[in-house]
């Protein structure tokens, strides 16, 4: 689960390689990976539901993007800082969590890291 805003410039470096993760994962038989991004219209210097959809489409990513309009999620976490991923397993335990822009081969082990229940 990735929280992300647009106005964010390590976000929008980190938005393609996540898409790229949940290409790589959409094709399984068996759903091993679910992908999530988090948006929160409005909050600070974000935009707009309508304008965050935008920027999704005119990037060309397709990923679940769940818009947080109440900001629930963002509280919840504890989310001040940009971009922002968990890792949650198939229980819904946070097995952990990276803040600041990670590239697609840490996404990579993380994810591995998090299906073998496994910490480096």
């Amino acid at each position: 689960m990735n929280f992300w805003a647009t106005w964010c410039p390590p976000c929008k470096a980190e938005l393609p390689d996540i898409q790229r993760l949940y290409e790589a994962y959409q094709g399984e038989t068996e759903e091993e990976l679910v992908v999530l991004g988090v948006a929160a219209p409005l909050m600070g210097q974000e935009k707009t539901e309508e304008e965050i959809i935008a920027f999704l489409e005119e990037n060309g990513y397709t990923y679940p993007v769940l818009m947080d309009t109440e900001w629930e999620l963002f509280e919840s976490y504890g989310i001040y800082s940009f971009p922002t991923t968990f890792m949650i397993d198939r229980e819904g335990n946070v097995f952990g969590y990276v803040s600041g822009q990670i590239t697609y081969e840490i996404m990579e082990d993380i994810v591995q890291q998090t299906m073998e229940g496994k910490r480096s």
